[in-house]
């Protein structure tokens, strides 16, 4: 404290708003560390060249205030204490599998912390993909997909969700075939070992080295006598 207030004297608002933020960051209670916050606040707000500490400080304050009305209107679990707003968002989206009857209200929490903290939209997508993947909202993913014809992430990071999850392939492909990018839909072939599919992406790109990749890593007989059959004929 008196190293505090000796910058205080000497008008350094960083270092004493600094010093107090990061204290309040490691009290236990709430409201303490919002007061404590506050104070950050007003001593970057009093001084020179701080507006930058004062809008983060600030923004700061906003989230912990929006993830407590969270926690009062949807239960404690509806979200972490003193998480990023991109971690804010993910719990929400992710807290939408598990009050179902209040899904569409989490789903729309999330979206308005998104527009409120000016959340890139590239990321916001990211996000909603890792939780409706995490916890098993197929349905939401699905739709989420086809609310754009042309996602702002392409259809890759939807294909990469479902394989890393083990969907079925009738639910890979509905992503997959969606990619426009071959190498990329060969990519995603080879991460679902649909090797068959892995092969003839190669034979369309006239890529050998693809082809006997899929040699190398299959185990399939009749998939390797296939791309061996490829490179014969490619050989000629």
């Amino acid at each position: 404290k008196h190293v505090m207030n000796l910058h205080i004297k000497a008008q350094n608002a960083i270092k004493a708003g600094s010093i107090i933020a990061k204290r309040a960051m490691k009290l236990p209670r709430e409201h303490e560390r919002l007061k404590m916050l506050q104070e950050a606040s007003r001593i970057f707000g009093d001084g020179r060249d701080t507006a930058f500490q004062k809008t983060c400080t600030d923004e700061y304050l906003e989230l912990l205030l929006e993830q407590e009305r969270l926690r009062r209107g949807y239960g404690p679990d509806v979200t972490t204490k003193s998480s990023s707003v991109t971690e804010t968002i993910y719990c929400v989206f992710c807290y939408a599998a598990v009050k179902i009857r209040e899904s569409r209200k989490l789903l729309a929490e999330g979206e308005k912390l998104a527009k409120k903290f000016k959340v890139p939209e590239k990321r916001l997508w990211h996000t909603k993909i890792r939780a409706f993947s995490t916890t098993d909202q197929w349905s939401n993913l699905r739709a989420l997909a086809e609310s754009r014809t042309k996602p702002p992430i392409g259809f890759k990071y939807f294909a990469l969700a479902v394989i890393k999850k083990e969907q079925s392939v009738v639910e890979i492909l509905r992503y997959i075939e969606k990619v426009t990018d071959g190498e990329e839909r060969y990519d995603l072939f080879c991460e679902a070992k649909l090797w068959k599919r892995a092969v003839d992406e190669a034979k369309k790109m006239e890529d050998i080295r693809r082809i006997m990749h899929v040699r190398t890593v299959c185990n399939v007989p009749e998939i390797q006598r296939l791309c061996e059959d490829y490179a014969a004929f490619y050989a000629k």
